[in-house]
């Protein structure tokens, strides 16, 4: 049996869920993108954001904070930008924000040891800023280890020890139960968990059952896992969400190691194609309406 094409309809507020970090300007080759991949297999969901001459830098803050709620910004503050001194532009965004945003700043190794020491005093104890002023290193594979540590420091996983990635129909899944074959689109999906949706009355699972050899195709990569009911919930009058966690080799939560190795690229590529997406739509409306939406958080998202 088929599941139905229906998904919940997917709103920006749905996407901003969960504690996000942006790195503003980043030197990648002191810091590449690919950490990211890592950062987000430990449970940080972290982005770039570059700077672009067409969208003035803090049009591009007003907007991650108007969409995002929960937001870390790490400034690279050696990156120059004509006309902007970071240590004006941090201060600003602290006052026009207060406590809605978290910042950081980091810088590369200075030759004069005294840089270090002046400009953490600038950032940290004269603006104040909640996630440190930190020195990175000229050797990438160091840094890895010291930006790790600023996220671990400031909390950067929020709630959720698994990003959750909003799927699109190229997120599907088939299994059988009770001799029938069912199959369909995830709504969600992360390295523990996933959902999807189903008409009421159409699907009989009871909650803690055990499905095994459950199919997935994610966006061409295909794997076999099992998987446990944890949780049904009612969604409008016909409907039924169904949220699994899937269990490995050895029954316990999680996709086992030979699977993650693979899904997690693939769920980061989603994931970050997904923000890319958002950002788009937001960009085009405020280029539209030469302003941010009024109802930004309600906007849909077609995955």
């Amino acid at each position: 049996m088929k599941i139905q094409e229906k998904n919940l309809a997917i709103t920006i507020k749905d996407f901003a869920l969960g504690r996000k970090t942006f790195f503003i300007t980043p030197d990648m080759s002191l810091f590449p993108e690919n950490y990211l991949e890592d950062y987000f297999a430990l449970g940080y969901e972290c982005y770039f954001v570059e700077y672009n001459k067409n969208m003035p830098l803090d049009q591009k803050i007003d907007m991650l904070v108007s969409i995002f709620h929960d937001i870390i910004l790490i400034f690279n503050i050696d990156y120059s930008i004509p006309d902007l001194n970071w240590y004006n532009f941090i201060s600003d965004l602290q006052f026009k924000y207060e406590n809605k945003i978290y910042i950081g700043v980091t810088f590369v190794k200075k030759p004069d040891k005294e840089v270090k020491g002046k400009l953490e005093k600038l950032f940290n104890y004269d603006l104040g800023i909640k996630c440190g002023c930190v020195q990175l290193e000229y050797n990438k594979n160091e840094n890895f280890w010291i930006i790790q540590k600023i996220l671990y420091a400031n909390q950067a996983q929020g709630r959720r020890k698994n990003i959750r990635a909003l799927c699109t129909k190229a997120y599907t899944f088939a299994f059988f139960h009770e001799g029938t074959q069912y199959s369909g689109t995830m709504q969600d999906i992360s390295l523990s968990h996933f959902s999807f949706i189903y008409p009421n009355e159409k699907l009989n699972i009871k909650e803690f059952e055990r499905i095994d050899a459950m199919d997935f195709r994610l966006k061409g990569l295909l794997i076999r896992a099992n998987a446990v009911l944890m949780m049904k919930r009612a969604i409008g009058e016909h409907d039924t969400l169904y949220v699994f966690a899937f269990l490995d080799d050895n029954g316990l939560n999680g996709l086992s190691e030979r699977y993650k190795q693979l899904v997690v690229p693939n769920i980061y590529n989603l994931m970050v194609n997904n923000y890319r997406n958002l950002l788009g739509k937001v960009t085009l409306s405020m280029i539209e309406n030469k302003n941010l939406p009024n109802n930004v958080e309600d906007m849909e998202i077609n995955l």
